[in-house]
């Protein structure tokens, strides 16, 4: 993760839709019972998605694709994983993990001097991180 604040900003972006590629996904495979759980987290995370976006246009920077190869990776594993088992309540470990490891990203990119110098990247981040959070403990752990 790079320590300029457009560069940590175009990293938590990238990792933002990647796991949005990958709920997207799960939510047109995923058990009933899941459904809400899914289509919140696409709702928060479609929210920062948006915010990161405006923030990046006020830098004047929207132009990069804000996209990786583990967007695909996630959405792989989603259909593998509804190939050989329900993408039910058991699927929410595994959920709470990738959320796990989005929130470091974004507390590695909070670390970056540059980035926590700058108020309005770091606090957006922050909020977003916070928000994460929430939903994170809100997620079983097995």
């Amino acid at each position: 993760m790079s320590t300029r604040p457009i560069d940590a900003l175009h990293d938590i972006h990238t990792a933002t839709n990647d796991i949005l590629k990958g709920y997207r996904e799960m939510s047109a495979r995923a058990e009933p019972e899941i459904q809400p759980v899914i289509l919140r987290l696409i709702a928060m995370h479609e929210r920062h998605a948006a915010e990161q976006a405006t923030e990046l246009e006020r830098w004047r920077d929207a132009g990069k694709d804000d996209a990786s190869l583990q967007g695909t990776v996630n959405k792989v594993v989603v259909i593998l994983r509804d190939w050989l088992t329900d993408l039910d309540r058991d699927a929410l470990p595994a959920v709470r993990q990738g959320e796990e490891s989005l929130s470091k990203e974004y507390d590695t990119a909070l670390q970056a001097e540059l980035v926590s110098a700058n108020s309005s990247v770091a606090q957006m981040l922050r909020t977003q991180r916070d928000a994460i959070n929430v939903e994170i403990a809100r997620l079983p752990q097995k």
